[in-house]
């Protein structure tokens, strides 16, 4: 079993959540080229993932990423830009 990166950023941890978008057609294409979702989870760093030290937000985009990787990278700026308050109505405020 693999073990991934633990990513901090000013004292958070942040765990990119990626998953295909939900497939809603049935018209012959791949559900593969309907690409990826994104959420991120921030932590405070050893806490429980069900305490309110441990948020996960949904990152609603009109597009989805068509590569993983991308779609990673994008998960853990989102959760910089949390972190730093640049979302809108997102905020770690009480973690």
């Amino acid at each position: 079993m693999t073990t991934r990166a633990l990513l901090l950023y000013k004292g958070y941890e942040l765990h990119p959540l990626v998953f295909l978008r939900t497939f809603n057609r049935f018209d012959g294409h791949s559900r593969y080229a309907e690409g990826y979702d994104i959420a991120v989870r921030i932590s405070r760093p050893a806490a429980i993932t069900s305490s309110s030290e441990s948020r996960v937000f949904r990152i609603n985009e009109l597009h989805t990423f068509s590569d993983l990787g991308m779609a990673r990278r994008a998960a853990r700026q989102r959760g910089k830009d949390i972190i730093d308050g640049k979302v809108v109505g997102a905020s770690v405020v009480g973690m």
